[in-house]
């Protein structure tokens, strides 16, 4: 997808798609047509979250939906489909949801949200962050709809397979110099970037997943949902 070309559009989210035609509905639909005031014959830009992009016009609108015919696709390569984000949610709600969007703006497209023994505020709330999700994701002129699983225990990230890798202050090595190590593996193995919450992972976690690699970020000591939108950023810079 053409940077340029699309940087002045806005973006629609649809998944009913038949054919030529694509149909907005809910939020989307009201969106464009009480907010931005499109009428029949306008363009829209749309994408089905799964790499797709269509360029389309608007053929019928009623109260609820807007049917449009598609005039050009695209597909698009998800680079960053095997980078996992794991970590916590945080004390503050709005850094939480914050390291969450940016990270999407960035580029990362999977993402686990686990309880740690140092969470304070436990549970899922999938369908906001799905929200967010979206909303990051068109904004960010994107074309993969973010992916967002809960874990509550943290336990369960030693099941994973795959390259898993901690981001702490002591880590062995920089993550520049391995993102730079691995960049020809990221297209076809899986690595997962653990952060921990505020006050780090506990000693029991750091066990479960002791043949993890440790990364460091700077000698600095950062804020929980600075690490994840540093990360997020040195990756997206490959």
């Amino acid at each position: 997808m053409e940077q340029e070309y699309l940087s002045d559009i806005e973006l629609y989210y649809s998944q009913k798609i038949s054919g030529d035609n694509i149909e907005l509905s809910g939020d989307e639909s009201k969106h464009a047509a009480r907010v931005m005031r499109h009428i029949i014959g306008d363009k829209l830009h749309v994408t089905d979250g799964q790499g797709n992009y269509f360029q389309t016009l608007i053929s019928e609108i009623s109260d609820n939906s807007i049917s449009a015919r598609i005039q050009n696709r695209k597909n698009y390569k998800n680079d960053l489909e095997n980078i996992i984000f794991c970590f916590p949610r945080l004390k503050s709600n709005d850094r939480f949801e914050f390291e969450i969007e940016k990270s999407i703006e960035l580029g990362i497209t999977n993402f686990v949200i686990f309880n740690s023994s140092r969470t304070i505020p436990k549970g899922e709330k999938l369908e906001r962050w799905n929200k967010i999700a979206l909303a990051a994701m068109k904004q960010s002129l994107r074309t993969y709809l973010p992916n967002i699983k809960y874990l509550n225990s943290f336990e369960k990230i030693k099941s994973f397979e795959g390259n898993k890798i901690i981001l702490e202050q002591k880590g062995n090595d920089s993550i520049i110099n391995f993102l730079r190590l691995v960049k020809d593996k990221l297209l076809s193995e899986k690595f997962y970037f653990i952060f921990g919450p505020e006050g780090g992972l506990s000693q029991n976690e750091l066990n479960l997943i002791s043949d993890c690699k440790k990364l460091t970020l700077t000698p600095n000591r950062l804020r929980a949902e600075t690490a994840v939108i540093a990360t997020a950023t040195v990756i997206s810079l490959l």
